[in-house]
């Protein structure tokens, strides 16, 4: 069975926060925009497959074109989840979920569509650590602030910086930027590392929900990099996550052959527990 997802559907979002390490992007936009497409570029339909009365996929197609998928990893849903998107208004532009759950849709819809030109398909790392309160490394740093509206410039630049070079789509006008930096603002996700008003690095949270953060954009300049910025303002970013979010952990995902962020990640204490698959296609 294949149904549409309501605001009444209980056990979808017990199946989201039961897979809550890789679905943080549809928990985030389940709950930011509903489970109805509206004119945010983020929001969608939300569908549910399920059998026997069990629900075995979740997925939803962004007005920006991003297909999120989280499925039961057992049942093979990629014919019925191309079909389904197949009647929606815009197309596919890229496949973001759990890799296992992500990469038979993405075969298959090369398959279907041969001409298609994959620009960027990423088997990523999957970290997680936990936020205990015994651990005197998270604590907050001196040089390290919650980002504020003067500093929209330095952001938007290191943004496109960051964008360019892990070859991601900037797609976005810069109203939808500036829009989006001031909702991080407002939700308190936003972090840099400063000297002065310099921003050195900065991060945020791509996601937050009630137990987990998902930590996303971490970036520093080539001119800053190797001075430890990014790990200390991690450890800033976990206090704020755990005293003022009340986040039990921290997830991230980067990519396989990003060998320095791995390093700085393990080096932090994040351990790697699956991976996430981040595909896009012309």
């Amino acid at each position: 069975i294949i149904g549409r997802v309501t605001n009444n559907n209980d056990d979808v979002v017990a199946f989201l926060e039961n897979y809550e390490d890789s679905t943080q992007f549809l928990i985030n936009n389940l709950r930011e925009h509903g489970p109805n497409v509206t004119g945010h570029y983020n929001s969608s339909n939300f569908n549910f497959i399920s059998l026997d009365g069990s629900i075995t996929a979740v997925f939803a197609l962004t007005r920006r074109g991003n297909l999120l998928i989280q499925t039961d990893r057992i049942h093979d849903s990629s014919e019925l989840i191309l079909e389904t998107c197949s009647r929606e208004d815009n197309p596919i532009k890229g496949f973001i979920g759990d890799w296992s759950s992500v990469e038979p849709v993405y075969s298959l819809y090369l398959l279907k569509n041969p001409e298609t030109k994959t620009t960027l398909k990423e088997k990523d790392i999957l970290y997680t650590f936990p936020l205990d309160g015994d651990n005197v490394k998270i604590q907050h740093d001196p040089q390290a602030r919650f980002l504020l509206p003067s500093d929209f410039d330095q952001w938007l630049q290191q943004t496109c910086a960051y964008l360019t070079e892990l070859s991601l789509p900037d797609d976005l006008t810069l109203d939808q930027k500036r829009t989006d930096f001031n909702r991080q603002l407002r939700d308190r996700v936003l972090w840099g590392m400063f000297d002065g008003d310099t921003l050195l690095s900065r991060l945020s949270l791509n996601s937050k929900g009630k137990r987990v953060g998902q930590v996303g954009g971490v970036f520093t300049p080539k001119e800053y990099r190797r001075r430890g910025y990014a790990k200390r303002l991690m450890f800033h970013m976990m206090k704020d996550c755990r005293d003022i979010h009340l986040h039990s952990k921290n997830i991230l995902f980067t990519g396989d052959t990003d060998i320095p962020a791995q390093r700085l990640y393990e080096s932090i204490g994040y351990k790697r527990i699956g991976f996430f698959g981040l595909i896009f296609i012309n």
